[in-house]
C-alpha cells in the first residue's frame, strides 16, 4: 500500500523548485500517460506480493515437511521478511532516485524484485547446496525455509522501492493540475493489489496445473510468474519513458543531498532483532510445561534496544535523516503513528489467521475459499477509506478514527465466535465489518499526519505513518504467533484419551477432533487479541489532529494510504 495521496501536496511544492518544472513541461501528454500505465502495472505487481502468500503458508510448509500449527512463528517470517525489507527501503529510495534518476532506479528495483522471486522458487535447491540456519522448526533447522525468507527480503527491497520511486516519477511526468489525479490512480492501483493478492495466490494454488522439472509445487509459480511479467515491464519502461523526464540531481542542478544508509541499517537491525526477540519473550511468558523452547536468543531484545538507541542518536544529528524525529514532538502526529502501529498489528492477525482457519478447521474448504474469505475483508478497505475521507471532512479525524477502531474490534469479536461448524454467513459478517474498520482509519491517520507536519516534510510524514503500520504487522505477528504456537503445543500435549479406549482408530479420531478444537481455540483467541488491540487504539485516536479555533491552516483530508 502506498503513500501516494499524502505525497501529492509535497510534489506540488516541489514543482516550484528550480529545474523541476523544466523536467515536466516538455513531457508530451501521450508519453506521460503511457509511462503512467506501465508504472501503475509495476506498483500493482509489487503490492500484490505483500499479501499473495498468506494463503500459501500451509502448502509452503508442506513442501518443506513443516507442520503449520506447530511452526507458525517460523513460517510467518515468509510474510514478515517481505514487510521488513519493504519498511527499510521505502524511506530511502525516493531520495536515491533524486540522485540517480527515476528510470534507472525503477529498472534496478524491478530487476532486484525478479531476482528475489527467482530465489524464492529455488529455495530448496539453494538449501541443498548452501545450508543456512536462519530459522528452526520442530524438526530442527530448516534451510529451505531460511532461504525462502532471505529471498522474500530481497524481493521486498526491490518491491518496496518501486512505490516511492513511482510516486516521485509522477511529479516529473505531470504538471500540477494533473499530478493529483495521477497520484490518486497510483493509490487506487496499490489498494487493488493489496486487496487482490490473497485471491490471486489462492487461484494459482487451486487452479494451476502446469509443471516443470523442479517446479512441481503450485506455490512456486506464485513467484515464478513474476519473472516474465517483470521482463515485460522492463521492456515497456525502456520504450515508453520520456527522455525529457530526467530528474537526477545532476540533470536538474538541484543539491545532491545525502542518503542516510547508516540510519537505515540501524533501523533495519533494530526491527529484525525486535521481531525475533518478541517471539522469544512471547514463548517464555507462557511458561507452559511441554511447550517447545524458542530457537531465538533472548539477548536479541537487548540488541534491539541498543540499535534503537543508536538509531535515535544518529538521526538527531543528520541533515537528511531517514526519520525526522522532530515530527514526534506533535502530540497529534505521535497519536496517529501509535494508532497505525496498533491497527497494523491487528491487520496482520487477520491476514495470516483467516486462511489458517479456513484451511485447517473447515476441512472441506479449498485455497480458493481461503482467498475469497480474505477478499471479503480486503475489498472493504479501499471502500472504507473513501467513506472515511468523506466523513473526516464533516465530523473530524477523532470521531472517524474511533469509529474505525470500533468497527475493527466488532469484526474481530464476530470472528472470535467462529466455531468448528461455521457457516459462510458468519465469515462474511466478521470480515466485512473488520475490513470496513481498517478502511475507515486510513483518512484520519493520513490527515492527522499531514496537518501536523511542515510542508517540506509531507513526504516523510506520510512514509513514517505507513512504515509504522508495517512495523506493527511485523512485531504483532512475531509475538502472537510465538505465543500461539507455544499454547497449541501445550494443549495438544495434554490431550486426554478416555479410560477404556484402546482401539487405535478411535484414539486417532479422538486426537484429530481435539486437535481441531484446539486449533479453533488458539486461532479465535488470536482474533480476540486483534479486538483488544483495536480497542486500545481508541486511546491514541482521541488525540488525532483537530482544527483549532482561528487556525488558518488549511485542512488536508487525505483518503489514500
Amino acid at each position: 500500500m502506498t503513500t501516494a495521496d499524502q505525497d501529492a501536496a509535497q510534489l506540488a511544492v516541489d514543482a516550484t523548485k528550480p529545474g523541476h518544472e523544466a523536467a515536466t513541461a516538455t513531457v508530451p501528454r501521450r508519453a506521460a500517460i503511457l509511462t503512467l500505465v506501465v508504472v501503475c502495472a509495476a506498483v500493482f505487481l509489487t503490492a500484490l506480493d505483500q499479501t499473495v502468500v498468506v494463503a500459501a503458508l500451509a502448502p509452503i510448509g508442506s513442501s518443506f515437511s513443516i507442520d503449520l500449527p506447530n511452526n507458525l512463528s517460523s513460517l510467518s517470517w515468509v510474510v514478515s521478511g517481505y514487510l521488513l525489507g519493504y519498511v527499510i527501503v521505502m524511506p530511502l529510495m525516493g531520495r536515491v532516485s533524486d540522485l540517480y534518476g527515476r528510470q534507472r532506479i525503477l529498472l534496478g528495483c524491478l530487476g532486484l524484485f525478479a531476482i528475489g522471486s527467482l530465489l524464492c522458487v529455488q529455495s530448496q535447491w539453494l538449501a541443498d547446496r548452501i545450508p543456512v540456519g536462519l530459522v528452526s522448526v520442530t524438526t530442527g533447522d530448516n534451510h529451505a525455509l531460511s532461504w525462502l525468507i532471505i529471498a522474500r527480503f530481497i524481493q521486498a527491497v526491490g518491491g518496496g522501492a518501486v512505490v516511492p520511486v513511482a510516486i516521485a516519477s509522477i511529479g516529473d511526468l505531470f504538471g500540477e493540475q494533473r499530478r493529483i489525479l495521477a497520484l490518486g490512480i497510483i493509490g487506487g492501483v496499490t489498494e487493488a493489489g493489496g486487496a487482490l493478492g490473497p485471491l490471486y495466490g489462492a487461484l494459482i494454488l487451486q487452479r494451476w496445473t502446469f509443471t516443470l522439472p523442479g517446479y512441481e509445487h503450485p506455490w512456486q509459480w506464485i513467484f515464478l510468474l513474476n519473472i516474465p511479467i517483470v521482463l515485460v515491464l522492463v521492456a515497456a519502461l525502456a520504450l515508453t519513458w520520456p527522455r525529457t523526464a530526467s530528474t537526477s540531481a545532476q540533470a536538474t542542478g538541484l543539491p545532491r543531498g545525502r542518503i542516510d544508509w547508516v540510519g537505515a541499517a540501524l533501523l533495519g537491525g533494530a526491527l529484525f532483532c525486535t521481531s525475533l526477540g518478541l517471539g522469544q519473550s512471547a514463548v517464555a511468558l507462557t511458561s507452559l510445561k511441554g511447550a517447545q523452547a524458542s530457537q531465538n536468543n533472548p539477548l536479541l531484545v537487548l540488541a534491539a534496544l541498543v540499535l534503537l538507541a543508536g538509531f535515535i542518536a544518529w538521526e538527531a544529528f543528520q541533515r537528511d535523516p531517514v526519520v525526522a524525529l522532530a515530527l514526534f514532538r506533535s502530540r497529534a502526529f505521535s497519536a496517529g503513528a501509535i494508532f497505525n502501529l496498533l491497527l497494523g498489528m491487528a491487520l496482520n492477525i487477520a491476514l495470516v489467521d483467516i486462511p489458517i482457519y479456513i484451511l485447517d478447521v473447515l476441512t472441506l474448504s479449498s485455497y480458493l475459499d481461503a482467498g475469497l474469505a480474505l477478499l471479503r475483508m480486503t475489498i472493504m478497505i479501499p471502500i472504507g477509506a473513501f467513506a472515511g475521507g468523506w466523513l473526516v471532512a464533516r465530523v473530524g479525524t477523532r470521531v472517524v478514527g474511533v469509529a474505525g477502531a470500533l468497527f475493527t474490534a466488532a469484526g474481530f469479536l464476530v470472528m472470535h465466535q467462529w466455531g468448528v461448524n461455521l457457516n459462510w454467513t458468519l465469515i462474511t459478517i466478521g470480515t466485512l465489518i473488520a475490513g470496513t474498520g481498517f478502511g475507515l482509519i486510513v483518512a484520519p491517520i493520513s490527515t492527522s499526519a499531514l496537518n501536523t507536519a511542515p510542508r517540506e516534510r509531507f513526504g516523510m510524514a506520510a512514509s513514517i505513518v505507513t512504515a509504522l503500520r508495517m512495523i506493527g504487522m511485523i512485531l504483532g505477528l512475531a509475538a502472537l504467533s510465538a505465543w500461539g504456537v507455544s499454547r497449541f503445543q501445550y494443549l495438544v500435549g495434554n490431550i486426554a484419551i478416555p479410560a477404556g479406549v484402546t482401539d487405535i482408530n478411535q484414539i486417532t479420531n479422538i486426537v484429530a477432533q481435539q486437535t481441531t478444537a484446539i486449533t479453533v481455540k488458539v486461532v479465535t483467541d488470536f482474533f480476540l487479541a486483534g479486538a483488544v488491540l483495536a480497542l486500545v487504539a481508541i486511546i491514541p485516536a482521541l488525540f488525532l489532529w483537530k482544527p483549532q479555533t482561528g487556525d488558518e491552516t488549511r485542512e488536508r483530508v487525505v483518503i489514500g494510504v
